[in-house]
Order: structure tokens, then sequence, then C-alpha cells
């Protein structure tokens, strides 16, 4: 009887191994990828979609074709719980699915905590194929608010600016977060970000937490905005199903990883991306050159456990992560370690980064 593999989530690193599945799994193995989503939307290249340079086929992949084109089984299903006893997990519509291993690369979810109005008037990202929606609503309307002042939150913001600013939108894009922007980068990062903010005419309220909002102001401390739609980036959070599962996580619900990226005390249970947390090093950042590290580890693991052996790789993160954005109108921000670049050439980098991720799932 085949071995049954399940990957829940199309994370890159689920991708990437089934990418290469033929080349090095056993032949008595058979693997599912299940996602909510027919299409895998790369949140990273929501940038340059946001403003125009990418077309919706630029930024997604087909993973009903994917499956197909590299001889797995697609079901497009939410998962709503994982059965560890039985080693199964069970959809939205029902249906129960077996596995001997099971892979774990699901993103995180937009929580909106108490705030009032929020969930009723705001603008989200998932579910993925409200995007193309999503993204001509901000660029068309009045008074375009995204809230959120992390790395996406900013890059969305001036991609949108500068779209806005092509097609001649008379009001700018409001950033709204309730903390400092681009939290974890360094205090020269951030001036130079918060500049250039200021350079392309964006309204930024920084430490400011919304409050409420109703169906045309936001309430955010002593703050009364006005929008006409608001995209709501703030509170990611990782899904529920971990801890109902009675899978280990951390405090704030991060599935709890070893070092093997095996959930701990659970050896059939691997997890990668941003929803996962290593119980060792739990302040690894989840960049790119993370997640391709991620996926060598995966791929090699579960070849091992396939074919019975009991000495795992190692996963070991890189010592200097990189971060790459597109900040709109032919620049992009460049940071590897403590060196930070924002230009012309960051922008071309990330293009080229960009069609080769698309290029190695579409093809």
């Amino acid at each position: 009887m085949s071995n049954q593999v399940l990957f829940v989530g199309a994370g890159y690193a689920n991708l990437s191994v089934l990418k290469n599945w033929r080349k090095h799994t056993p032949g008595d193995t058979e693997w599912t990828l299940i996602s909510p989503s027919r299409y895998k939307y790369f949140p990273e290249m929501m940038g340059p979609y946001m403003e125009g340079r990418y077309s919706l086929e630029d930024i997604r992949v087909d993973l009903a074709d994917f499956c197909q084109r590299n001889g797995g089984r697609f079901l497009e299903e939410k998962v709503t719980a994982v059965d560890q006893n039985r080693k199964t997990v069970l959809t939205e519509s029902g249906k129960s699915v077996s596995f001997d291993l099971i892979s774990v690369g699901m993103g995180l979810r937009q929580e909106t905590g108490s705030i009032p109005g929020v969930r009723e008037h705001a603008l989200f990202l998932n579910p993925h194929e409200e995007i193309p929606m999503t993204t001509a609503s901000m660029q068309h309307t009045e008074y375009p608010v995204v809230a959120g002042g992390g790395a996406f939150g900013v890059e969305l913001a001036l991609s949108l600016q500068a779209w806005r600013q092509a097609n001649r939108k008379k009001t700018p894009v409001t950033l709204v977060t309730s903390g400092p922007l681009l939290p974890e980068e360094k205090k020269e990062v951030r001036e130079n970000v918060r500049d250039l903010l200021d350079a392309r005419g964006l309204l930024v309220y920084e430490n400011i937490p919304v409050e409420r909002m109703d169906g045309d102001v936001i309430y955010a401390g002593s703050k009364v905005l006005p929008y006409g739609q608001m995209l709501w980036l703030d509170g990611a959070e990782p899904p529920l199903i971990f801890d109902y599962a009675n899978l280990p996580v951390d405090d704030k619900g991060f599935l709890l990883l070893s070092s093997t990226l095996q959930a701990v005390g659970h050896p059939h249970v691997f997890g990668t991306g941003a929803a996962t947390v290593l119980q060792e090093e739990p302040d690894v950042s989840k960049g790119s050159m993370t997640a391709s590290q991620e996926a060598q580890v995966l791929e090699e693991n579960l070849n091992r456990m396939l074919r019975g052996k009991t000495k795992l790789k190692t996963f070991k993160p890189p010592k200097k992560e990189a971060m790459i954005l597109n900040l709109g109108s032919g620049t992009g921000l460049y940071r590897r370690g403590s060196r930070a670049a924002i230009n012309k050439h960051a922008w071309k980098e990330k293009k080229k980064l960009d069609k080769n991720i698309m290029k190695e799932y579409s093809s």
C-alpha cells in the first residue's frame, strides 16, 4: 500500500518540495495538496500588482495545474480539523483525507480583535479570490487608507500611491499604524522610508491605533479620518487549527517546531512558513532565504522518513536574512543584515526575483 503524504497550504516550502517530488521520492508514495483556493497568490508580488506593473497572472499559480504537472492530487478545500490519532484531516465540506506524513505550510490570518466596525467595513486580502476587486477598490476610491505599518503595509501604501499619481487621482493614500513604521528595521531604514513617504505625498499616522470605524470615518486616537476604502493589514495571527488539533503552540498560537521542522512531540507532522516558530530559535525572521532553506530541509527529511530512516537533517536559519520591497515609481528597498539601500537597482533585482519564482512554479 502506498504511503500518503498530505500537504496543507501552498506555502513556498511545500510547493518547492512538490516541484522536485519525482526526482527524489520513493515510487510507492502518493501526495495530495489541500488549499482553500485554486490559486496560489504570492504576497511579495502584491506591491507591483497594486501599482499596475504586474498582471493578475504575474502573481499567481494555478494549483490544480501545478499538481497535475507534478504527479499529485489537488483538493480545493479548507481544512477545519486534524485527527492525529487516526491520521486524518477533515475539510469544511465534510471530506476526510488520510495521511502517513503531513506537511503544514499555511499562511497567517488577519485578526481584527474587538475593534468595532473593522470586520464590517474594511477590505482584506483574504480570501485571495477577492484580491482583484480589493485592488481596484483601493485604486479608485476617493480616500484610500492602509492600516498596518509593517513592511507589507508600507510597500502596498507606496505602490498604491504610485498608481494613483500616475492615473491622476487627486487624494493621497493615508497610512495609519498602531506602532512605529517598520518596527523590525533599524532607525536609519525607518527614517529613510519615512522621508520617502513624505516626499511621495502620503499622509502617515504612526503610533495611533484604530479604535473603531463606521461607514465613512475611522477613529484613531484623537484623529477622525475620512475614508472611502480601508485595507486592513494589521494583526496577522496564526490559524487556530493548530491549537484545535492539540498540536504544540507557543503563547501566540504559532506551531512549535523542533530543529528538524517537526512539530514538537509529533514526528509525523512537519511545518514551515510564517505560522510556525522554532522552539530553540523563536526569533528567526521569515524571509525568502529562510523559506528556501526550510524547503531544502523539509524535502530531505520527508524523503528520509519515507525510507524508514530515523536520523533527520537539522534546519539552520540563515545568519543574514534578506528583504526586498517595491516602493513604487521604479524604486525598491533592499536590505540584508545591516546593509540597506533604496534605489532603482533594488526594484530591478526584485523584478528579476519575481520572474524567476513564477517561472519555477508555472512551468
